[in-house]
Protein backbone atom coordinates (compact mmCIF):
# COMPACT_ATOMS: atom_id res chain seq x y z
CA UNK A 1 0.00 0.00 0.00
CA UNK A 2 1.48 3.19 -0.81
CA UNK A 3 2.33 6.07 2.04
CA UNK A 4 0.70 8.87 0.95
CA UNK A 5 2.13 12.20 1.70
CA UNK A 6 0.90 14.67 3.39
CA UNK A 7 1.72 18.42 1.69
CA UNK A 8 2.93 20.99 3.84
CA UNK A 9 4.95 18.59 6.74
CA UNK A 10 8.33 17.88 6.70
CA UNK A 11 9.81 14.51 6.53
CA UNK A 12 12.86 13.18 9.15
CA UNK A 13 14.95 10.18 8.61
CA UNK A 14 14.78 7.88 11.32
CA UNK A 15 18.05 5.69 12.26
CA UNK A 16 18.32 2.85 14.54
CA UNK A 17 20.89 3.13 17.04
CA UNK A 18 21.76 0.24 19.20
CA UNK A 19 21.22 0.55 23.10
CA UNK A 20 24.69 0.55 24.67
CA UNK A 21 23.91 1.58 28.68
CA UNK A 22 28.37 1.29 29.52
CA UNK A 23 29.69 2.92 26.72
CA UNK A 24 29.67 6.36 28.61
CA UNK A 25 30.96 4.80 31.90
CA UNK A 26 33.77 3.01 30.06
CA UNK A 27 34.63 6.32 28.14
CA UNK A 28 35.09 8.25 31.13
CA UNK A 29 36.94 5.92 32.77
CA UNK A 30 39.43 5.51 29.85
CA UNK A 31 39.90 9.22 29.74
CA UNK A 32 40.73 8.96 33.67
CA UNK A 33 43.42 5.87 33.29
CA UNK A 34 44.85 8.02 30.21
CA UNK A 35 45.14 10.96 32.31
CA UNK A 36 46.43 8.88 34.90
CA UNK A 37 49.21 6.68 32.99
CA UNK A 38 50.21 10.17 31.70
CA UNK A 39 50.39 11.56 34.93
CA UNK A 40 52.34 8.50 36.35
CA UNK A 41 54.42 8.34 33.33
CA UNK A 42 55.26 12.26 33.43
CA UNK A 43 55.87 12.07 37.46
CA UNK A 44 57.71 8.76 37.39
CA UNK A 45 59.65 10.93 34.46
CA UNK A 46 60.32 13.71 36.39
CA UNK A 47 61.74 11.30 39.29
CA UNK A 48 63.90 9.93 37.26
CA UNK A 49 65.52 13.05 35.88
CA UNK A 50 65.61 14.15 39.58
CA UNK A 51 67.67 10.97 40.53
CA UNK A 52 70.22 11.25 37.69
CA UNK A 53 70.50 15.05 38.81
CA UNK A 54 70.84 14.39 42.44
CA UNK A 55 73.31 11.47 41.37
CA UNK A 56 75.21 13.86 39.69
CA UNK A 57 75.28 16.31 42.35
CA UNK A 58 76.46 13.49 45.04
CA UNK A 59 79.03 12.16 42.88
CA UNK A 60 80.44 15.89 42.54
CA UNK A 61 79.81 16.73 46.36
CA UNK A 62 82.24 13.30 46.92
CA UNK A 63 84.74 14.29 44.38
CA UNK A 64 85.31 18.11 45.72
CA UNK A 65 85.31 15.96 49.40
CA UNK A 66 87.40 13.49 48.07
CA UNK A 67 89.92 16.43 46.58
CA UNK A 68 89.09 18.17 50.49
CA UNK A 69 90.63 15.41 51.96
CA UNK A 70 93.47 15.43 49.55
CA UNK A 71 94.37 19.25 50.23
CA UNK A 72 94.09 18.90 53.58
CA UNK A 73 96.47 15.85 53.68
CA UNK A 74 99.11 17.70 51.41
CA UNK A 75 98.58 20.74 53.86
CA UNK A 76 99.06 18.92 56.96
CA UNK A 77 102.47 17.28 54.94
CA UNK A 78 103.73 20.82 54.16
CA UNK A 79 102.67 22.01 57.44
CA UNK A 80 105.23 19.41 58.91
CA UNK A 81 107.87 20.27 56.54
CA UNK A 82 107.86 23.94 57.45
CA UNK A 83 108.09 23.02 60.79
CA UNK A 84 110.75 20.32 60.25
CA UNK A 85 112.36 23.10 57.92
CA UNK A 86 112.09 25.50 61.21
CA UNK A 87 113.08 23.47 63.30
CA UNK A 88 116.50 22.63 61.29
CA UNK A 89 116.97 26.52 60.49
CA UNK A 90 116.68 26.89 64.74
CA UNK A 91 119.10 24.43 65.32
CA UNK A 92 121.84 25.73 62.53
CA UNK A 93 121.29 29.29 63.96
CA UNK A 94 121.77 27.89 67.54
CA UNK A 95 125.10 25.94 66.06
CA UNK A 96 125.90 28.68 64.46
CA UNK A 97 125.43 30.85 67.45
CA UNK A 98 127.83 28.45 69.85
CA UNK A 99 130.66 28.58 67.00
CA UNK A 100 130.46 32.62 66.91
CA UNK A 101 130.76 32.34 70.79
CA UNK A 102 133.41 30.16 70.86
CA UNK A 103 135.30 32.01 68.14
CA UNK A 104 134.82 35.39 70.27
CA UNK A 105 136.04 33.28 73.26
CA UNK A 106 139.02 32.06 71.49
CA UNK A 107 139.45 35.32 69.46
CA UNK A 108 139.52 37.30 73.22
CA UNK A 109 142.11 34.54 74.30
CA UNK A 110 144.54 35.30 71.72
CA UNK A 111 144.47 38.89 72.14
CA UNK A 112 144.75 38.23 75.70
CA UNK A 113 148.20 36.01 75.39
CA UNK A 114 148.88 38.64 72.76
CA UNK A 115 148.80 41.15 75.18
CA UNK A 116 150.32 39.23 77.79
CA UNK A 117 153.54 38.19 75.01
CA UNK A 118 153.48 42.29 74.35
CA UNK A 119 153.95 43.16 77.69
CA UNK A 120 157.17 40.68 78.82
CA UNK A 121 158.03 41.86 75.52
CA UNK A 122 158.40 45.43 76.12
CA UNK A 123 159.52 45.04 79.37
CA UNK A 124 162.72 43.09 78.18
CA UNK A 125 162.90 44.71 74.79
CA UNK A 126 161.82 47.87 74.54
CA UNK A 127 161.07 49.90 71.25
CA UNK A 128 163.61 52.35 70.46
CA UNK A 129 163.15 55.80 71.45
CA UNK A 130 160.29 55.32 73.64
CA UNK A 131 162.32 55.90 76.52
CA UNK A 132 161.53 51.60 77.95
CA UNK A 133 157.61 52.95 78.15
CA UNK A 134 155.20 51.14 76.38
CA UNK A 135 151.31 50.05 76.42
CA UNK A 136 151.80 46.80 77.64
CA UNK A 137 148.25 45.80 77.74
CA UNK A 138 144.57 47.48 76.55
CA UNK A 139 141.00 45.77 76.95
CA UNK A 140 137.45 46.89 77.27
CA UNK A 141 134.73 44.13 78.67
CA UNK A 142 131.11 44.55 79.12
CA UNK A 143 129.23 44.57 81.59
CA UNK A 144 125.52 43.88 82.79
CA UNK A 145 124.67 46.93 81.71
CA UNK A 146 124.22 47.39 77.86
CA UNK A 147 125.76 50.75 77.98
CA UNK A 148 128.51 50.07 80.44
CA UNK A 149 131.92 48.55 80.30
CA UNK A 150 135.06 48.08 81.73
CA UNK A 151 138.31 49.19 80.98
CA UNK A 152 141.68 48.18 81.77
CA UNK A 153 145.24 50.01 80.90
CA UNK A 154 148.88 48.92 81.72
CA UNK A 155 151.59 51.23 81.04
CA UNK A 156 155.04 49.40 81.14
CA UNK A 157 158.77 50.22 81.34
CA UNK A 158 162.11 48.01 80.61
CA UNK A 159 163.46 46.04 82.98
CA UNK A 160 166.72 47.24 82.28
CA UNK A 161 165.60 50.81 83.34
CA UNK A 162 164.90 51.67 86.91
CA UNK A 163 164.29 55.02 87.10
CA UNK A 164 160.45 56.19 87.99
CA UNK A 165 158.65 57.18 85.03
CA UNK A 166 156.57 60.54 85.43
CA UNK A 167 153.75 61.74 82.91
CA UNK A 168 150.23 61.71 81.45
CA UNK A 169 147.61 59.79 79.57
CA UNK A 170 144.90 60.21 77.97
CA UNK A 171 142.01 58.35 76.76
CA UNK A 172 139.68 59.32 74.14
CA UNK A 173 136.63 57.07 73.08
CA UNK A 174 135.33 58.63 69.24
CA UNK A 175 132.21 57.47 67.61
CA UNK A 176 129.30 59.04 65.57
CA UNK A 177 126.69 60.63 67.24
CA UNK A 178 123.59 61.37 64.94
CA UNK A 179 125.45 60.68 62.03
CA UNK A 180 128.26 62.72 63.18
CA UNK A 181 131.30 62.11 64.11
CA UNK A 182 132.39 62.39 68.22
CA UNK A 183 134.64 62.27 70.20
CA UNK A 184 134.51 61.75 74.39
CA UNK A 185 137.51 61.79 76.46
CA UNK A 186 137.06 59.36 79.69
CA UNK A 187 136.62 61.67 82.26
CA UNK A 188 133.60 62.72 80.86
CA UNK A 189 132.47 58.97 80.67
CA UNK A 190 133.33 57.92 83.79
CA UNK A 191 133.30 58.94 87.22
CA UNK A 192 136.62 57.80 88.19
CA UNK A 193 138.73 60.20 86.47
CA UNK A 194 138.54 63.72 87.28
CA UNK A 195 140.56 65.23 84.58
CA UNK A 196 141.21 64.33 80.49
CA UNK A 197 144.65 63.59 81.61
CA UNK A 198 145.31 60.79 83.75
CA UNK A 199 148.35 60.96 85.40
CA UNK A 200 151.33 58.29 85.12
CA UNK A 201 153.93 57.34 87.84
CA UNK A 202 155.85 54.50 87.93
CA UNK A 203 159.12 52.71 88.06
CA UNK A 204 157.82 48.73 86.10
CA UNK A 205 154.26 49.45 85.26
CA UNK A 206 151.23 51.17 86.03
CA UNK A 207 147.23 49.90 85.94
CA UNK A 208 144.56 52.36 84.88
CA UNK A 209 140.84 50.60 85.12
CA UNK A 210 137.84 51.52 85.99
CA UNK A 211 134.34 51.83 84.06
CA UNK A 212 132.41 53.88 81.52
CA UNK A 213 129.58 54.63 80.26
CA UNK A 214 128.31 55.61 76.98
CA UNK A 215 126.16 57.84 76.01
CA UNK A 216 122.37 56.09 74.44
CA UNK A 217 123.06 57.46 71.03
CA UNK A 218 127.08 57.10 70.69
CA UNK A 219 128.19 54.81 68.49
CA UNK A 220 131.79 53.67 69.57
CA UNK A 221 133.73 52.92 66.96
CA UNK A 222 137.66 52.76 68.78
CA UNK A 223 139.88 54.57 71.88
CA UNK A 224 142.89 56.85 71.08
CA UNK A 225 145.44 56.64 73.63
CA UNK A 226 148.09 59.15 74.03
CA UNK A 227 151.11 58.90 76.64
CA UNK A 228 153.48 61.68 76.95
CA UNK A 229 156.34 62.25 79.57
CA UNK A 230 156.36 64.68 81.71
CA UNK A 231 160.44 65.21 80.58
CA UNK A 232 160.95 67.88 77.29
CA UNK A 233 162.35 65.40 75.59
CA UNK A 234 160.69 62.45 76.96
CA UNK A 235 158.30 59.76 75.56
CA UNK A 236 155.33 60.59 73.62
CA UNK A 237 153.49 57.49 72.28
CA UNK A 238 149.98 57.72 70.46
CA UNK A 239 147.89 54.43 69.62
CA UNK A 240 144.54 54.16 68.22
CA UNK A 241 142.36 50.69 68.83
CA UNK A 242 139.25 49.63 67.56
CA UNK A 243 136.18 48.76 69.71
CA UNK A 244 137.15 45.13 70.38
CA UNK A 245 134.82 44.49 72.95
CA UNK A 246 135.74 41.26 75.72
CA UNK A 247 132.96 38.95 77.01
CA UNK A 248 133.67 38.52 80.93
Amino acid sequence: MARKKVKGSKQYRMKVVPHRPFFGVFSVLGVALLVLATSAAAYFAGQHKMRLGLDRKTQAHEAAESHLDKLRRENEELRMRVATAEQSVAIGEQANEKVRAELVEKESLIAELRQEISFYRGIMAPADGSEGVSIGRFSISQTGDARRYQYKLLVQQSAARHNVVTGSATFTVVGTEAGQPKRYPLSTLSQQVDSESIPLRFKYFQNIEGELHLPPDFEPEGVELTLKSSARKGFNIERRYGWLVQKT
